[in-house]
C-alpha cells in the first residue's frame, strides 16, 4: 500500500460514523499493515513519512 493509500484509509477511519471501539480496531489493523511496510521498505525515503503516520495512528488508537 502506498503512503497516499495509508493516509486515505486513516482519514476514512477517523471520519467514519462508527463507535470509538470500532475505530480503534480498524486503526489497529491499519497499524499492522503499516508495520509490515516499515519492515519491508527499510531505507526507503518515504519510510520516515510512513513512520510519522504510524505514530499518529498509534496515538489516536491509544486515545480511543
Amino acid at each position: 500500500m502506498s503512503l497516499t493509500e495509508y493516509n486515505a484509509k486513516y482519514e476514512y477511519i477517523i471520519r467514519s460514523n462508527i463507535s470509538d471501539r470500532q475505530k480503534a480496531l480498524k486503526l489497529a489493523d491499519l497499524m499492522t499493515d503499516m508495520e509490515g511496510h516499515l519492515r519491508n521498505d527499510i531505507g526507503d525515503h518515504r519510510n520516515k513519512e510512513v513512520h510519522a503516520l504510524y505514530k499518529k495512528v498509534s496515538l489516536l488508537s491509544n486515545l480511543l
